[in-house]
């Protein structure tokens, strides 16, 4: 008889964590839907913008950039089969000191919202004389994603239909 309660309570707190480990799995409203894989100071972008790599193709094209000095190791673990890539960069700056990083991260429906934080150096601050091209990539799920939309590194947000 006293194996009943005991059935009993492992078969309630079977359910319960069944319960608790499928809410963790549901989104919740502001999680973070990208993941900062590396920054550098020299991506080989010569322009403010978006390039959206989707395919092992696409990366490599980007990897061998003239001037580009990622961290290759850490982009070729991404599995693009989950997650796609987005390159988001400075364009050109004329000295070092420049850099971007992933801020946050939300969509709507089928739109994807990022915002980056840009840092420049401060007035009078020693940096190096060299020209850059600063960037920040960002995994984000392998979705169809109508438009990428990444705000903060100029006045207005830069826009792409991966």
């Amino acid at each position: 008889m006293a194996e009943v309660p005991v059935v009993l309570m492992a078969s309630v707190i079977a359910v319960l964590a069944g319960c608790a480990s499928s809410t963790a799995v549901e989104d919740e409203p502001g999680a973070l839907l990208a993941r900062q894989v590396t920054q550098s100071a020299h991506c080989g972008l010569t322009g403010p913008g978006l390039a959206y790599v989707q395919g092992a193709d696409r990366l490599q094209a980007l990897l061998e950039l003239p001037a580009q000095n990622m961290v290759v190791q850490q982009l070729r673990q991404v599995d693009l089969t989950k997650e796609h890539l987005l390159f988001v960069t400075l364009g050109e700056k004329t000295t070092g000191g420049y850099s971007v990083s992933l801020v946050s991260s939300e969509s709507n429906e089928s739109v994807l919202h990022i915002s980056v934080a840009v840092r420049t150096p401060a007035p009078g601050t020693m940096v190096t004389q060299a020209v850059t091209s600063p960037c920040v990539v960002v995994a984000v799920p392998a979705t169809n994603w109508s438009e990428v939309r990444v705000s903060g590194v100029l006045d207005e947000d830069l826009v792409m239909k991966p």
